[in-house]
């Protein structure tokens, strides 16, 4: 048991004789997954080594338990009660079947046979919490960083919110004067780039926290559109369907790439081009405000497990995005939204405005441009 102790950094510098002392007052304790051996607001005068398995540091706010840190092998858990002798300020439980080693504190404290052994215990941990303490500073100060970002961020989206509400009415009689909503669609989305850019460069946060980047763009190309390459079936199945089985629209082609356009008039190849030019040139912007604005944020600032966070950001920024398509008809801000918790997915997935945008371009292209379910909506 010596010899174990001696793979251990916080006896690295005790003799063999110190060792052995030590030896006569450790225990060690065999645990499940799960079980608690540290319990928040109880006096324990005991610190545990992890030999084998993992530990989670635990604090409790109301009726739950947030989770602050994981320890693993080698590490030690509750050695605050070497310098104070108050309650636990934190509780710790396994994660998996674990082995600890546990020193009664309260006898190498009193026991003058062990005042060498304590003397070295306080001079490593006390060198240990310093660097702690300098590492709790960093933090702290991206802790303060993020808080103005939320500010921003915050006043940002009710600013938006506010002028979407105000724009509303104004827009909906805009479109009475254009026969494509698109241009009822490229209004609303300037509105909300120009906040959200704001917001981006106010945060203190490089470009690449919210996707703005060119890292691994080649495998990133090549992922989104063998991802993308099952949509584009469905896509082509659910028309397939509609104008199958559902009589109204027994005589709309199976492709159809005119039907973007409202009225007879409006459709020639030179304008068709144009409006795909601009589609293709518009989604990038789309993509930066919801995924590089709204959902980097939010899925940054929302508390909760990583996989909570990620798909609340996906949804709340869809909702917001499918609004911005509300005025053309429920039916369509619905069919921005599903694919939209696709993109959501793809861009939390990749880290990458290049990804998503691809993506973007390919269903809204095949969708609109070639299969066309304008006219359906």
């Amino acid at each position: 048991m010596i010899d174990s102790f001696k793979n251990i950094p916080l006896f690295k510098d005790l003799s063999e004789d110190q060792l052995e002392r030590l030896q006569e007052i450790s225990t060690f304790l065999n645990l499940n997954a799960g079980e608690m051996f540290i319990y928040e607001g109880i006096l324990d005068l005991r610190f545990f080594i992890i030999v084998d398995g993992s530990v989670e540091i635990l604090k409790n706010n109301g009726n739950r338990l947030y989770p602050l840190a994981r320890l693993s092998r080698g590490e030690v858990v509750g050695e605050m009660v070497l310098f104070e002798n108050t309650a636990r300020s934190a509780s710790a439980k396994t994660t998996e079947p674990s082995t600890l080693l546990c020193f009664d504190l309260e006898k190498i404290k009193t026991d003058k046979n062990y005042v060498d052994i304590y003397l070295k215990l306080t001079s490593y941990f006390g060198e240990k919490i310093s660097k702690r303490l300098r590492f709790t500073n960093e933090v702290t100060v991206e802790v303060l960083k993020e808080r103005l970002a939320i500010g921003n961020f915050a006043v940002n989206i009710i600013a938006i919110t506010t002028l979407y509400a105000m724009s509303l009415q104004m827009l909906q009689k805009l479109k009475n004067y254009t026969s494509n909503s698109t241009v009822v669609t490229v209004i609303v989305l300037v509105i909300f780039c120009y906040f959200i850019i704001s917001m981006m460069t106010k945060s203190g946060y490089p470009l690449k926290t919210f996707g703005i980047t060119l890292d691994n763009w080649k495998k990133v190309i090549i992922e989104s559109i063998l991802l993308t390459f099952p949509f584009l079936v469905i896509i082509t199945g659910l028309k397939y369907f509609t104008i199958t089985f559902i009589p109204k629209f027994h005589h709309l082609p199976l492709f159809d790439p005119m039907s973007i356009f409202k009225t007879a008039a409006d459709v020639n190849l030179k304008v068709y081009f144009i409006a795909l030019l601009g589609y293709i040139l518009f989604v990038p912007i789309q993509e930066l405000i919801v995924r590089s604005g709204i959902q980097s944020a939010l899925q940054k600032f929302l508390s909760g497990s990583k996989e909570k966070t990620m798909w609340s950001s996906i949804i709340l920024s869809n909702i917001l995005f499918a609004g911005g398509h509300s005025h053309i008809s429920f039916g369509f801000a619905l069919s921005v939204f599903i694919p939209g918790i696709f993109w959501g997915w793809l861009y939390a997935k990749q880290n990458s405005l290049i990804g998503v945008s691809i993506s973007h371009i390919l269903i809204g292209v095949w969708g609109a441009f070639i299969v066309g379910f304008e006219n359906i909506f």
